[in-house]
């Protein structure tokens, strides 16, 4: 075997490797990984996610403390 014909062996085997890899590992890994991820409830929260609650409840609480700084003065 002469060393182009080794190096074009080598070549397509690995070509073939990294295709059957990618069929057979990371196409199903993400599947895997996006199913174990995808929310439980999607429509829960209006399709938002937690910290975007926590933000609003951060704004509502601000809101509610400058209402009370303002109106009850001691």
């Amino acid at each position: 075997m002469t060393p182009l014909e080794w190096v074009s062996t080598v070549s397509l085997s690995l070509g073939i490797a990294i295709v059957l890899g990618k069929w057979l590992i990371v196409i199903p890994l993400k599947s895997f990984i996006k199913e174990q991820t995808y929310p439980i409830q999607p429509t829960s929260n209006g399709g938002r996610a937690l910290p975007d609650i926590a933000r609003t409840v951060d704004r509502i609480e601000k809101r509610l403390d400058e209402h009370i700084a303002l109106h009850h003065k001691d």
